[in-house]
């Protein structure tokens, strides 16, 4: 009987110090709240906070894209690299593209619809506040490549060119607003986006906007079935969500 009771307080110990250990182990961050979440390009809040940093060999926290499987270290690198003044390629119209992973899927033509996740800033990549992103729609955002929309300027729309599924891409885009510049998004009930007439620029007239792309369908349709299924109206697709287009009602 002794030596039993001693089993049993030795696994009672056991238990209650595994029992105080989890409770002393921070909880981790959900994926959009960790640095590369912020990212975008997140799967990919406004200004997401930084997570600690993590030992080299961790992995990033994407599941899917080409960060899924990169590990911190890796990342920090062609993020450095990305931010040298002579990075990737100058554009005639002056847009800088930066290709910082080159995808293995097909490359979408003129005319075609793409889906892609975006994040844009004015002081630099991950520098300051976030301007606009996709990821509050728990959806890529979809146009027509040689369309340019509201949410993805002209130089963008030109930067797009060449890029293969699976890739991710940075841009730095002169003037990427124009004169009106981009004024602060609001998110609603229902994710719904507005602008108030009074809403603070976020980036200035005529100022250099940065963006982080990375590009979920452009011609394999693994975006297209789920979010603008046959038979499905405009209206009642725009309602589907799928953060990365991997299975039907996937949010974060």
């Amino acid at each position: 009987r002794g030596a039993s009771l001693r089993t049993m307080l030795r696994c009672a110990l056991l238990f209650a110090t595994l029992v105080a250990a989890a409770a002393l182990r921070p909880t981790p961050p959900p994926p959009l709240a960790t640095r590369r979440g912020a990212l975008a390009l997140a799967t990919l809040a406004a200004a997401a906070a930084a997570a600690p940093p993590r030992a080299a060999c961790a992995k990033s926290d994407f599941k899917w894209g080409p960060m899924a499987r990169m590990s911190e270290a890796e990342m920090d690198g062609l993020d450095a690299r990305s931010r040298e003044p002579d990075a990737g390629v100058l554009l005639p119209g002056g847009v800088r593209v930066i290709d910082m992973v080159v995808g293995d899927g097909p490359t979408p033509a003129e005319g075609q619809r793409i889906y892609a996740h975006y994040k844009v800033w004015a002081d630099g990549f991950r520098a300051g506040g976030v301007a606009d992103w996709s990821f509050y729609d728990d959806r890529p955002y979809d146009w027509v490549l040689g369309q340019p929309t509201d949410r993805i300027p002209s130089g963008v729309d030109t930067g797009m060119r060449g890029m293969r599924e699976g890739g991710w891409r940075r841009m730095v885009v002169p003037a990427a607003y124009g004169e009106a510049g981009l004024r602060k998004v609001n998110v609603g009930i229902g994710k719904s986006r507005f602008t108030g007439l009074k809403a603070p620029l976020v980036i200035q007239s005529n100022a250099p906007a940065y963006f982080d792309i990375i590009m979920l369908d452009g011609g394999s349709g693994r975006c297209e079935s789920l979010l603008r299924p046959p038979g499905v109206s405009e209206k009642d697709a725009r309602k589907l969500k799928s953060m990365t287009c991997s299975s039907k009602y996937e949010i974060y």
